[in-house]
């Protein structure tokens, strides 16, 4: 694969393309918090009842309990406000419009100064870009995109490829 680079072997998209925000990592952290919690309590009570002479008392004021059970709460509201909220990306010729049930905002190839991938330093994601930047016009800070947490994460990288070798032409 001499003088290839990552991004030569995406695949081409056609625009316009919609990306999902992917809910697969808020049901899996919410499985694990819940069994965590379930196979805590369970453990817990076997324990006790060895203990106390077969007397099944499960304390539910034990912080390890109270602690999971913010987890599972936070991990379940989580979820619901995700799968609620139906955030997506959609990219086109035009722009990028980000939406959501509760807002839509659109920035058009006249206001998107750069479109940059690489990886953020604060973060050791894993994956071939951690980070998508889109410099917007009149914004101090750049956007930031995680493409891993949309679904099609290399379609996404490969629309967004295509907008931004459209910007380089138009700007040219």
């Amino acid at each position: 694969m001499e003088g290839k680079t990552m991004t030569d072997t995406l695949q081409h998209v056609d625009l316009p393309a919609e990306f999902r925000v992917r809910l697969d990592y808020y049901w899996q952290s919410l499985a694990v918090y819940a069994l965590t919690l379930i196979v805590y309590i369970i453990v817990r009570a076997l324990w006790e009842a060895t203990l106390q002479q077969g007397i099944v008392k499960v304390v539910l004021t034990d912080p390890i309990v109270v602690l999971l059970g913010v987890f599972v709460l936070g991990s379940t509201v989580s979820l619901l406000f995700n799968s609620i909220a139906r955030r997506t990306i959609i990219i086109s010729d035009e722009g990028i419009t980000f939406t959501s049930r509760f807002h839509v905002r659109t920035f058009g190839r006249s206001e998107l100064e750069s479109i940059t991938l690489g990886r953020d330093r604060r973060i050791r994601a894993q994956g071939m870009f951690s980070v998508i930047r889109i410099r917007i016009t009149g914004r101090r800070r750049a956007l930031r995109v995680r493409a891993a947490l949309y679904e099609g994460e290399h379609r996404l990288i490969a629309a967004l490829l295509t907008l931004r070798a459209q910007l380089h032409a138009h700007h040219s």
